[in-house]
């Protein structure tokens, strides 16, 4: 080998296996409890300090609201005081390590599996034997999974834009590729993706991602992108963004056609028909598996309909609830 060639190798060597270490990485962002709702508390879950937002009457059934991939309670800010109103016991949380909860660790729920487990451990904790589930996005997937495992604990279900994966169906969501993830097990890989994080991202960073999930982008406030992007300034917010990243996406095992069909609690599918991140053909899929499913569509709605149109979702969910879930709880 030739010597120029032996130095560009011992150099490229130096790069990536020791400067990323003589970095300093010192902890970063602000205590989450900064960041907390008037209605907010920090529970610990399996180990896990998690952000809870609890609303309502402490004797009314409860209802909980598990948000999507990458999100927060924040998605759920206009469904609480609704469903608070109506009298029902309301709980919104932050999966770790999304949003306010903790961010690193070795436990993290990282798979909807994994999370729906975390989730009945959180009921467990609140000491709710039962619960309403309500799940957008990602936490669609958490309340089929929970649903099909441990059904005792279901007295209804709730679909929004849900990414429920199905066996022989599924679609990879969220995360980096399988070959860049594996590169991310990698020490000092990991490390200098730390570093590229800390450098390059910013709070504002995810606006042009916030307005693609709505149909209609112009109604993007900045309040609403400040909201989304408060995980950003929380201590230790770089790795969990990175594990959020280099996690397994949707992850878990995927539930069989059989095993949603056999689900017997009420169900709703609430979605919109401009949806781009999860489309509405998810919906009618699981309509197909849950013939008797109350079946509720949001025209020029994209993946957010909870937050595009608040007062049509809100009253679709009242009604559901109501209807379907108190009556059959009495």
């Amino acid at each position: 080998m030739k010597k120029w060639l032996l130095r560009i190798v011992i150099v490229l060597l130096i790069l990536v296996f020791i400067v990323p270490f003589l970095i300093p990485m010192p902890t970063i962002g602000a205590d989450p409890a900064t960041f907390a709702d008037p209605d907010g508390r920090f529970i610990t879950v399996n180990g896990l300090e998690t952000y809870v937002r609890e609303s309502g009457s402490s004797d009314g059934v409860p209802v909980l609201l598990l948000h999507g991939w990458g999100a927060s309670t924040f998605s759920w800010r206009d469904t609480i005081p609704a469903l608070a109103e109506a009298g029902y016991r309301v709980i919104a949380f932050d999966r770790p390590p999304y949003g306010l909860s903790t961010k690193t660790g070795d436990n993290l729920p990282l798979l909807v599996t994994d999370q729906a487990e975390f989730t009945v451990a959180l009921m467990d904790e609140l000491g709710i034997e039962q619960a309403v589930l309500i799940g957008h996005s990602m936490g669609g997937g958490v309340i089929a999974n929970l649903a099909v495992q441990h059904p005792e604990r279901v007295l209804g279900l709730g679909f929004v834009a849900a990414a429920v994966q199905i066996q022989g169906e599924e679609v990879e969501g969220g995360g980096f590729p399988p070959i860049v993830r594996a590169a991310l097990d990698f020490a000092p890989i990991a490390r200098w993706a730390r570093i590229g994080v800390r450098t390059f991202v910013r709070p504002d960073a995810f606006g042009d991602l916030q307005r693609d999930a709505y149909y209609d982008p112009t109604s993007v406030t900045p309040e609403m992108l400040a909201g989304y992007a408060t995980p950003l300034k929380v201590e230790d917010w770089d790795a969990a963004l990175l594990r959020i990243l280099a996690g397994p996406g949707l992850g878990g095992k995927a539930l069989t056609a059989a095993e949603i069909s056999a689900i017997s609690v009420p169900v709703a599918i609430l979605w919109g028909e401009n949806d781009t991140w999860v489309p509405i053909a998810g919906g009618e899929r699981l309509r197909e598996l849950l013939p008797e499913a109350a079946w509720y569509t949001y025209p020029e709605t994209g993946h957010l309909p909870m937050e595009e149109h608040p007062a049509d979702f809100n009253r679709d969910l009242l009604s559901f609830v109501a209807q379907e879930v108190s009556q059959n709880e009495s």
